[in-house]
């Protein structure tokens, strides 16, 4: 039981300096030791561990002029390296098919989007198909280390399906039997968009002493994840923390009240496609900020109402919202929502969860997938 413990935690230990030289490099060993808390032998055990692996790139870092004569070891600044190897994440969350080709070090080397005309399951499988020779270029000289395949609801893992309303063509689709006829035989790990997002966060649930952070999506559909120090909260039907499913009283969904579409129809913008609806709503806000942002408040009342539900079943130290239709009025959607919440669960007597926007740039989704792929490779070269 004691080699079990000891190889956990080496694994973990892994994972926060993964994490560390993810979000800022270079680091030297001493800044990761003191960063993780580690001592700064056990730093370097895992560094070289990681470097066996070639993972990891290491230059001396700069001396002074008074240090040329000082001894021991010279201190690197160490990296990920992005040459070498590849995560490969295919979404099929959305009916425009996607995939993202990545360095080890998370730079993009390949993306593409699939236009989402014709019928679906032939689409499906010539873009699947595609794929291989796709990515051949950027691929050359690396090893695709793991594939995520990310999914628009549960995927149950004994009969390889997903169940969804968003997209029903996709629930008689066994998905890692087709990845592996269009990709070949690769490392797949399948699951739900706001199961991938979610774990894009999951470090701050450390950061609370309740370790439990909430993750919601609001666009296409509406949906949430929950993750309770560092473990995923699945449920007997994998849809925990789905929160655009709670009803108002009169019986409405939350997600027919704030789901991209709704939102749009409100503003009298309702382009069939979503990436055109979006653009569409974004030229509207520019045009007519005051008249957007006022939508905005009204939808974020509702989100707040929804979230309130939320708080009481879940009890989150930390919210993190991810809403495709803000924009520009992120900080003022974020804090219409946190005013609303503060109110009620002052009348309740209840402390407030510290709510954020989801960062831009690289999405949630991708990021969270990284870091799936990440754990299930630390997993196989510790075992």
């Amino acid at each position: 039981m004691k080699s079990l413990d000891q190889s956990a935690i080496r694994k973990q230990n892994i994972r926060r300096i993964l994490d560390l030289l993810t979000v800022q490099a270079p680091r030297t060993r001493q800044s990761l030791a003191e960063a993780t808390g580690l001592s700064l032998m056990t730093v370097t055990n895992l560094v070289d561990q990681l470097k066996e692996q070639q993972v990891l790139e290491l230059a001396p870092v700069p001396r002074c002029g008074g240090d040329r004569h000082s001894s021991g070891r010279k201190a690197e600044n160490i990296s990920l390296r992005g040459s070498g190897h590849a995560w490969l994440i295919v979404d099929l969350s959305g009916k425009h098919f996607r995939y993202t080709l990545l360095g080890f070090d998370l730079a993009v080397l390949h993306e593409h989007n699939c236009a989402a005309e014709g019928e679906y399951l032939s689409r499906l499988t010539a873009f699947l198909s595609a794929i291989r020779e796709e990515i051949s270029a950027p691929l050359a000289g690396r090893s695709l280390l793991g594939v995520a395949v990310v999914t628009p609801g549960p995927y149950e893992i004994s009969c390889d399906t997903v169940y969804n309303q968003r997209l029903p063509e996709l629930n008689d689709v066994r998905i890692k039997a087709l990845m592996q006829r269009c990709l070949g035989n690769f490392d797949y790990y399948v699951d739900e968009d706001v199961k991938f997002a979610v774990r894009a966060f999951a470090p701050m649930s450390n950061q609370d002493s309740c370790e439990l952070l909430y993750y919601l999506f609001i666009g296409e559909g509406v949906g949430g994840s929950a993750v309770h120090n560092g473990n995923m909260l699945r449920g007997l039907n994998a849809t925990a923390g789905d929160a655009g499913q709670l009803t108002t009283p009169e019986g409405v969904t939350y997600e027919s009240l704030i789901s991209l579409s709704s939102f749009a129809a409100l503003l009298g913008c309702g382009a069939q496609d979503n990436e055109r609806l979006l653009q569409q709503l974004e030229a509207y806000a520019a045009e007519h900020p005051k008249a957007y942002l006022s939508a905005l408040q009204k939808a974020a009342a509702t989100v707040g109402d929804m979230l309130y539900n939320v708080l009481w079943v879940l009890d989150p130290g930390h919210i993190i919202i991810d809403c495709r239709y803000v924009f520009s009025f992120r900080e003022e959607f974020i804090g219409f929502i946190a005013e609303y919440i503060a109110r009620r669960l002052a009348a309740a007597g209840k402390r407030m969860p510290t709510i954020a926007a989801a960062p831009q740039g690289m999405s949630s989704v991708v990021r969270g997938a990284v870091q799936v792929l990440q754990r299930e490779w630390i997993e196989r070269i510790l075992s």
